[in-house]
């Protein structure tokens, strides 16, 4: 399986021969296997020149930029060859209100069942949920009778309030606490966490969607008003509480994080470079584990490149329904 190179380090970024070198500003050198990566994302100051452009294109390989913050900048991806036919098929069912809805539908619902999955793993564990559960079945029922999207979106959101509402009875007794959501900017440590895997689990979604059929810029859950490339957004939600949330809860309830992998200023809270470099290795060994969905295993990495083929497919009619992947224990 190819690998995600990640820089941390500011410098030049230079094509030697048929492969990568990255010159730090100190003059020392990192080289970086073309044949064994799909995609760079840089958190550093990095300046490059066509040459490595070419060479990226010529492998596949798509150079992700983000902010210190894990804020999404921009990036190159490879020359798209998209399918014409999928595009009209990925618009025709925008357009089409039953076939949005549906597709909304097993999204939101796929989300939600994965969150309450991750909850009964917990309640198993001891943690008095059964009400946040109760709620969240509750949620599911109604969704099962929406027949409109705005209705949809607000069950959705009203469910997520519960499935929050847990975190701080998973971690009780640690000295870290979730209270509420906040992001832009994350107001403490399990917020931070959160976000910055997000922003992760958006590169390596919006890589695949590059390589793939369809295109990323047309969603069904959210605003097409939120991003240029907002299918990374819909396809995201259905892997979060399997892939992030999971990860973060097990992590603080082991005792792995630490207060001095943070900063602070003015009620905000971002990982540091301790914490980012700590951070993405942990959420790199999570993705490379594995499952076994039907008689197949897949890594994590690999559910990610499936859940953007299984809604290709079903665009194109090449299946008769869409189900995303849902999390067992």
């Amino acid at each position: 399986m190819k690998k995600t190179i990640y820089l941390y380090q500011s410098g030049e970024l230079l094509r030697q021969d048929s492969s990568l070198v990255l010159i730090l500003k100190n003059g020392s050198k990192v080289y970086i296997p073309i044949f064994q990566i799909d995609q760079i994302i840089c958190f550093s100051e990095i300046t490059l020149n066509k040459r490595v452009l070419t060479l990226l294109s010529m492998y596949e390989i798509s150079i992700i930029f983000f902010n210190f913050y894990g804020n999404y900048l921009g990036g190159y991806f490879p020359k798209e060859c998209k399918n014409g036919k999928v595009l009209f098929e990925q618009v025709n069912a925008y357009q089409d209100q039953e076939m949005h809805q549906y597709i909304s539908k097993q999204i939101i619902q796929a989300s939600i069942k994965n969150q309450k999955a991750l909850l009964k793993y917990y309640q198993k564990k001891g943690k008095n949920l059964n009400s946040i559960l109760m709620g969240i079945d509750a949620s599911l029922k109604k969704l099962d009778q929406s027949e409109d999207i705005p209705n949809v979106l607000m069950i959705e959101a009203q469910a997520k309030q519960l499935y929050y509402q847990a975190f701080d009875k998973i971690i009780s007794g640690s000295i870290f606490s979730f209270e509420h959501r906040s992001k832009n900017p994350p107001e403490n440590e399990f917020n931070s966490m959160l976000s910055y895997g997000y922003a992760l689990l958006y590169s390596h979604y919006l890589s695949v969607l590059h390589r793939s059929s369809l295109s990323p810029q047309i969603s069904f859950v959210h605003s097409l008003n939120k991003s240029y490339d907002s299918l990374q957004y819909d396809l995201a939600d259905i892997l979060k509480p399997v892939i992030v949330d999971r990860l973060v809860l097990r992590m603080i309830r082991k005792n792995q994080v630490k207060k001095d992998m943070f900063d602070y200023s003015n009620d905000r809270c971002y990982l540091n470079k301790q914490g980012t470099v700590w951070f993405t290795k942990e959420f790199e060994n999570q993705l490379h584990s594995t499952v076994v969905v039907g008689r197949k295993t897949y890594s994590y990495k690999g559910l990610i490149s499936r859940e953007v083929h299984l809604l290709s497919n079903y665009l194109k009619g090449e299946s008769k329904s869409y189900k995303p992947y849902l999390m067992k224990w």
